[in-house]
């Protein structure tokens, strides 16, 4: 079920090198932020799903959004800021 949302959830098209990088991240990466940016949910929620702790989410997402965005810099994205704003730490507590 969980490689189905992270497949099932397609990201940002709008920006073709934004998806590129999207779709060069880890499998983990790229599913724990289908959870929160297109399912929408919390940390409990993922927790749940994926059978860990509250805090091992929020450490994972935590490393994953870095990351992206440092494969955004690296890609020439020149604001990954606004390329992962909805995957902001602050909107999943």
């Amino acid at each position: 079920m969980i490689a189905e949302l992270a497949a099932g959830a397609p990201p940002p098209r709008e920006d073709s090198a934004v998806a590129e990088v999207f779709d060069r991240l880890p499998d983990r990466d790229r599913e724990l932020l289908a959870l929160v940016a297109w399912e929408g949910l919390s940390h409990a929620e993922i927790a749940t799903t994926l059978g860990c702790s509250s805090n091992a989410v929020g450490v994972r997402l935590h490393r994953a959004r870095k990351r992206f965005a440092r494969a955004l810099r690296s890609a020439g994205v020149d604001r990954p800021a606004a390329a992962v704003s909805v995957l902001q730490e602050s909107d999943l507590t």
